[in-house]
């Protein structure tokens, strides 16, 4: 059977085959018919409940805002089939697909594992097996090394900060937390920097293409921006490092390791950190979808 983890982020829509691994801007785009007669015919187009998206990178500039767990339940099928076909899988064949979820909203997991279940996209049926998993738990099944004992997985999304907490690789929810205090704090704040001093009007997407560019081009200048994203990072790392401590100081102590993973753990790098702090492999944005490749080929 064909096995594809897809890590559907507010950010990023990671995806790993058995011979593939990428990711894609999760944008999506409502296509207009004024733009679709004037635009070239694009690949990465698609009808889906009526109406044409573009999604990926070429959505990035009029994206929808991607966040809120009723978009990813509306509009999930359309990005799993779009990392199906980029994947390159045979739509006649027999597909798994293993995904995850936020704690924060594992409650509705079942009608996230339904709006998969049965994929209708450009008039083509795809009917998965499909599994899904708490978020985090990719990052744990990905770390080889020792963890006997405790071990607690913080997870930092784009949307979400995920603190999982594992004993003897026995999950514990009562423990494990899960809060809105994703990376994109970051990125909306300099977003709306750049609103207020330069009257730029620019996509979430856009933001974040800029935050990691470290500058954006105004009118021609080149605008540096390396200053006030480094402040933004030394304050949002701050405040989830005082969140953490202040829910689960105990738990943190008597760890034997405490794995920083997603996106936001490169903010993390360069700061001092506990003796039992550890990162999952790089790239850290990808290891929760190795964890779910994983699971999905047991």
């Amino acid at each position: 059977m064909q096995v594809i983890a897809i890590d559907i982020g507010y950010g990023d829509t990671k995806v790993i085959t058995e011979n593939r691994h990428f990711k894609f801007p999760t944008a999506i785009e409502w296509e207009q018919e004024s733009f679709a007669d004037f635009e070239e015919s694009s690949l990465d187009t698609y009808e889906f409940k009526g109406k044409r998206y573009v999604v990926g990178q070429k959505a990035v500039d009029r994206a929808i805002t991607t966040r809120g767990f009723n978009f990813l339940v509306k509009y999930t099928p359309l990005l799993a089939y779009h990392s199906i076909k980029e994947a390159k899988l045979n739509l006649d064949e027999p597909i798994k697909l293993i995904t995850g979820i936020s704690i924060q909203n594992w409650s509705d997991r079942d009608e996230f594992r339904k709006s998969l279940e049965t994929i209708v996209v450009d008039d083509k049926v795809i009917k998965p097996e499909v599994v899904i998993v708490a978020q985090g738990r990719g990052v744990y099944e990905d770390f080889t090394e020792d963890k006997n004992g405790i071990v607690c997985v913080v997870d930092i999304g784009y949307n979400t900060l995920d603190f999982l907490v594992f004993n003897d690789g026995v999950a514990k929810p009562n423990l494990s937390f899960a809060t809105k205090q994703g990376a994109n704090i970051v990125i909306t704040q300099l977003q709306a920097k750049m609103s207020k001093k330069f009257g730029a009007d620019i996509s979430e997407q856009i933001a974040k293409q800029i935050f990691n560019d470290g500058y954006f081009v105004n009118f021609g200048s080149k605008v540096d921006m390396s200053d006030e994203i480094e402040d933004s990072k030394r304050y949002y790392i701050e405040f989830i490092a005082e969140e953490i401590k202040s829910r689960q100081e105990e738990i943190l102590r008597k760890a034997l390791k405490v794995i920083f993973s997603g996106g936001g753990a490169y903010f993390c790098e360069n700061i001092e950190l506990p003796k039992n702090a550890v990162f999952s492999k790089k790239p850290y944005e990808f290891a929760n979808v190795r964890g779910y490749y994983a699971i999905g080929k047991e």
